[in-house]
């Protein structure tokens, strides 16, 4: 049997037990699908430097450095199950993000894979980056675009 083939197994196990699912990234979440449309994160006055905003329904962080501003894959490249940082409070703008952190480190829930927050994995099993995706910012709008990816090294600045 494959690898891949027993990972949708014990996912599916898990997502028939019950609360194990929600670790598991059941629920018909579409595991490691992404948001099909650009989505507004806002505007840059949202974003401060050096926070890192999830926004959970599109899986997808969004933060903001000296380089300027980025977004990527809040998805384990592990089995595609959904993460959330380690230290983190509420969010508090109307960006519809579901949480802030000042490190954007993020963990897994199934395997406690971490990473940085700049997605570089630093604890497996996950051994593969978080993906980056295009942002533009103009008129003080920030976007995300997530069928775009980029390297991790691309930045937007504000406009």
């Amino acid at each position: 049997m494959s690898d891949e083939k027993r990972a949708m197994e014990r996912r599916t196990f898990l997502c028939v037990v019950g609360a194990a699912g929600v670790a598991a990234g059941c629920g018909g979440d579409g595991g490691d699908e992404m948001p099909a449309a650009p989505f507004s994160a806002g505007r840059v006055a949202d974003h401060p430097m050096g926070v890192w905003k999830l926004y959970g329904s599109q899986r997808v962080i969004v933060g903001r450095d000296a380089m300027g501003y980025f977004a990527f894959s809040a998805i384990c490249t592990h089995e595609s199950t959904p993460l959330a940082f380690r230290e983190s409070t509420a969010c508090t703008a109307p960006t519809g993000c579901t949480a802030v952190s000042m490190t954007g480190a993020t963990e897994c829930s199934l395997h406690f894979s971490r990473f940085d927050g700049d997605g570089a994995p630093v604890r497996g099993p996950a051994a593969s980056p978080l993906r980056h995706f295009q942002v533009t910012v103009a008129s003080g709008e920030i976007t995300v675009n997530a069928g775009v990816v980029v390297a991790a090294t691309v930045r937007s600045m504000g406009a």
